[in-house]
C-alpha cells in the first residue's frame, strides 16, 4: 500500500496557517509517498472577472509570495495540479496587455523554478489534465455547488479534488466502487469575494489522507477536517 496526502485550495495571501499546521503535522507522521497539493495555490483577486474596484488596485506580491513559501518551505509537495486561479496568471502572461503581461509572465518564471527547485511535477489546468494513482483521479475540480461530487464521479469514476472549499463526497451506484471526495480548503473561510455568498456557508478546512494499492485499485480515504475549532486527525494507519 502506498500512503497519499491530499490538500488543496491554500490561496496565496488568504492561507489560514492553522490549517497549514495541521497539515504539517498530519504530513509528519503518516509519512505519505505521495504529496499532492490539488491547486489554487495564488489567490489572483486582481484578476478576477467580477473584481471590485479596491481589488484590481491591490498588488500580488504578498500573494505570490505565500504561494511559494508554502511550496517550498511549508509543505514542498510531489505532484501540484494548476487550479482555475492560478491559471488567470497564465492566461495573463499569455495576453497582449503590455506590461501586466510582462509582470504575470516573470511571476509564471519564478513559479515554475520554485516547482522545478522542489522537483515538483506541475501538470496544467483543463478537463484532461489530471493525476492518477492506481484506480483514482486527483484533479482541480471543474464542477461547483452541492452536487459536484456527483457531478464529478460521473465523469472521473473516483476521484479526489478540491475546488469547492466544502468537505462532502458521493457514492455511485456501481459494480466497482465510484466515490468522489472533496478534500475542503486551507484559506480563510470568509474572504471579500465570498462573504456575501450563503452557498460559502458550507466550505471548511481539510484535507485527505489515503491508502492505495497500486497494482489492484484497492483505496481507502479519510477527509480530514477542523471541527469546532479543533483538528481530529487519525493516527497510525496499520493493515491487518
Amino acid at each position: 500500500m502506498k500512503r497519499f496526502i491530499f490538500a488543496s485550495d491554500l490561496h496565496g495571501d488568504q492561507v489560514d496557517q492553522r490549517s497549514v499546521k495541521a497539515l504539517q503535522g498530519a504530513t509528519k507522521d503518516f509519512k505519505p509517498h505521495y504529496r499532492i497539493f490539488g491547486g489554487d495555490l495564488m489567490d489572483a483577486r486582481p484578476l478576477r472577472k467580477g473584481a471590485s474596484r479596491e481589488e484590481k488596485a491591490e498588488g500580488m506580491q504578498a500573494d505570490w509570495r505565500a504561494g511559494i513559501r508554502f511550496l517550498k518551505d511549508q509543505w514542498v509537495p510531489t505532484h501540484v495540479l494548476m487550479g482555475n486561479h492560478d491559471k488567470r496568471i497564465y492566461d495573463l502572461a499569455e495576453a497582449d496587455y503590455g506590461i501586466e503581461s510582462e509582470y504575470a509572465f516573470k511571476g509564471v518564471q519564478y513559479l515554475e523554478k520554485a516547482l522545478t527547485d522542489i522537483r515538483c511535477e506541475w501538470l496544467p489546468y483543463g478537463k484532461k489534465n489530471v493525476f492518477k494513482i492506481g484506480g483514482i483521479t486527483f484533479l482541480h475540480g471543474l464542477y461547483h455547488g452541492a452536487n459536484a461530487c456527483r457531478q464529478h464521479v460521473n465523469v472521473y469514476g473516483s476521484c479526489i479534488f478540491g475546488h469547492i472549499h466544502a468537505v462532502d463526497q458521493y457514492a455511485a451506484p456501481s459494480i466497482k466502487r465510484r466515490v468522489a471526495m472533496s478534500a475542503g480548503c486551507l484559506c480563510n473561510l470568509d474572504m471579500k469575494w465570498t462573504q456575501n455568498k450563503p452557498a460559502t456557508l458550507r466550505h471548511n478546512h481539510g484535507f485527505i489522507m489515503g491508502i492505495i494499492n497500486e497494482k489492484n485499485d484497492a483505496w481507502a480515504a479519510w477527509q480530514v477536517e477542523e471541527v469546532d475549532g479543533k483538528w481530529h486527525i487519525p493516527g497510525k494507519i496499520k493493515t491487518i
